[in-house]
């Protein structure tokens, strides 16, 4: 079910979306409502242990296996 949602802008972005939106062969309403779907489907994404190792993961990206397995052993058996 669909409703009407009132927003405001400056006449310059107005007039900007209505470009944009004519280049895409689009409304700005199909715009604004994709964006706003995509962003809370963001704030509801479930958190996985996981996520929080990419930083990490970056770290290593140029180690080669073997030297991901040395790294670990000497972590794992404090050598």
């Amino acid at each position: 079910m669909k409703a009407t949602l009132n927003l405001r802008f400056d006449k310059q972005t107005i007039e900007a979306a209505k470009e944009y939106a004519r280049k895409e062969q689009t409304s700005i309403s199909e715009i604004v409502e994709t964006y706003l779907k995509k962003l809370t489907a963001r704030k509801q994404k479930k958190k996985f242990a996981s996520d929080s190792l990419i930083g990490i993961l970056k770290e290593y990206k140029n180690y080669s296996d073997e030297e991901l397995r040395t790294l670990y052993i000497k972590e794992k058996h404090g050598a």
